[in-house]
């Protein structure tokens, strides 16, 4: 098999602002992405996290379980994002690394936030199963007593396209 050549590249103003204009609409609150970790002892993890916040190359998600993502992030702080645009069918892969926010100021105006992402959230599930005819689950989405906020500072932007090419971009 024919290994795919990746480029990388350092992000030009311009495609800072395409992604800031393009990507980061994607990125608003209440979607969910998938976060991949690792331990030291090279375990991988992924599992989806909400994003309650996107702006420029800071990500802020919700980790409302404290698992493996939670633990492996207390000793290894790098991380990788992954979700798809379903528009153009291209992957997004954001390498970066974590500080875990679970008290202060911004961790409080976060956590506002996220309750207002919650209703949104919950408004536009109803209206879905309304138009669509499907009956919904009793859905619980709360915060739990104990939870955190993921800020990732976005290093490295992979995109995937459909007929299997890579571009990295160094986001610094």
């Amino acid at each position: 098999m024919e290994k795919r050549k990746r480029t990388v590249e350092k992000v030009t103003s311009q495609e800072r602002e395409h992604f800031l204009h393009d990507l980061l609409p994607y990125l608003s609150s209440g979607k969910f992405v998938n976060v991949a970790t690792c331990s030291y002892e090279r375990m991988p993890n992924v599992a989806p996290k909400l994003i309650a916040k996107a702006h420029s190359n800071i990500i802020y998600l919700v980790d409302y379980v404290l698992g493996r993502t939670f633990s492996n992030l207390l000793e290894n702080p790098r991380v990788s994002v992954s979700f798809i645009d379903d528009r153009t069918l291209t992957g997004y892969q954001l390498n970066g690394t974590v500080d875990i926010l679970e008290e202060g100021e911004e961790f409080k105006r976060l956590a506002e936030e996220f309750q207002q992402i919650k209703t949104k959230f919950t408004v536009e599930r109803i209206l879905f199963n309304l138009r669509s005819g499907e009956k919904a689950s009793p859905l619980e989405f709360s915060l739990p007593e104990k939870f955190a906020i993921l800020k990732v500072k976005i290093i490295e932007i992979v995109e995937i396209t459909s007929s299997g090419g890579l571009k990295s971009k160094l986001a610094l």
